[in-house]
């Protein structure tokens, strides 16, 4: 153990060789926290200069929030880093006045999106919203949620996709998506069973437009090309108890037939023949055209060599 007998050595400069031979480097170390625990402790974060006037400060801040209402401003004053590192600067002012007022400046910036690189890249900002967090979560819990708040949108905030509404329309504009019409008879449409059928259709994923009929039972839909009338059907089928559709289309002779699109196991082979066939009927009146036809043929081939010969016989009697 080493002491030190007389005061006078530490007034000594140092290299004094009645100095050295009583501090090596090993005492050193041991005396150091000694000295350090005497030291006054000082702050991480200084204190903001108790000189500087609030009134000044809160023309300063009315200024920056003024024009930090219009967006547009928002480049323009965040390109000068010093804007941003001033309002958390000021946060550290006793005054809750200025404190509302730096921290309406900080919710301005952060909504816009815009400003992404300029917040984050400033540094103080989230570190001086966490002093107000602690600093007025007792005394001012509402100033402490509110700078929470501004911290958590800080931390949330993504970078912009520039020109984003350009791409849409390089994409989407030129692209013409294909539709079709379907036409459902279907039977169970009343006017107190529309409501139900028009809330199961507009449901449908790729649905356009929609026209019910309810007199003629019928439903005219628009719809984009992957939809098909056996999708709408089984909407239907499975959504409603009392409704069934069919699908409305013609045959060569123009004539409207209904295609049943929903087959049960039960109703075995007939389920897939439409409900009526015009075709038998049309070959039918198509052979009795032919017949009316040959017989109007030969009648107006004997009635031409009747007239003929009389005109023949007549002309040339003499």
């Amino acid at each position: 153990v080493f002491v030190v007998e007389s005061p006078e050595y530490l007034a000594d400069p140092p290299g004094s060789p009645e100095v050295l031979p009583l501090f090596p480097p090993v005492l050193l170390l041991l005396l150091f926290p000694l000295f350090v625990a005497e030291l006054p402790e000082v702050p991480l974060i200084m204190d903001v200069d108790e000189s500087l006037d609030p009134k000044e400060l809160k023309v300063t801040l009315e200024t920056y929030k003024k024009l930090a209402n219009d967006f547009a401003n928002h480049d323009t004053i965040l390109k000068d880093k010093t804007v941003l590192s001033y309002v958390a600067y000021v946060l550290e002012v006793p005054d809750i006045e200025i404190v509302n007022l730096s921290l309406d400046i900080l919710e301005l910036f952060v909504k816009n999106v815009d400003n992404y690189v300029h917040i984050t890249s400033t540094f103080g900002v989230r570190e001086a919203l966490d002093a107000i967090i602690n600093k007025y979560n007792v005394d001012e819990p509402k100033i402490s949620k509110r700078a929470q708040c501004i911290k958590d949108d800080v931390e949330r905030m993504k970078p912009p996709i520039y020109n984003l509404r350009s791409r849409c329309r390089r994409v989407i504009e030129p692209k013409k998506l294909k539709t079709h019409v379907i036409v459902l008879h279907v039977q169970g449409l009343l006017p107190e069973t529309r409501a139900e059928l028009e809330a199961i259709l507009i449901r449908i994923n790729g649905l356009v437009s929609l026209v019910v009929d309810v007199e003629h039972q019928r439903v005219t839909m628009r719809t984009l090309s992957y939809v098909t009338a056996k999708q709408i059907a089984e909407a239907i089928q499975k959504n409603s108890e009392n409704m069934e559709a069919r699908l409305v289309t013609r045959n060569k002779f123009n004539q409207e037939y209904l295609v049943k699109l929903i087959h049960t196991g039960n109703n075995g082979d007939t389920e897939d023949m439409p409900d009526y066939l015009p075709e038998e009927d049309e070959q039918e009146d198509e052979k009795e055209g032919v017949v009316s036809l040959l017989t109007g043929l030969r009648q107006s081939a004997s009635s031409l060599y009747k007239s003929t010969a009389e005109f023949l016989h007549n002309s040339f009697y003499w």
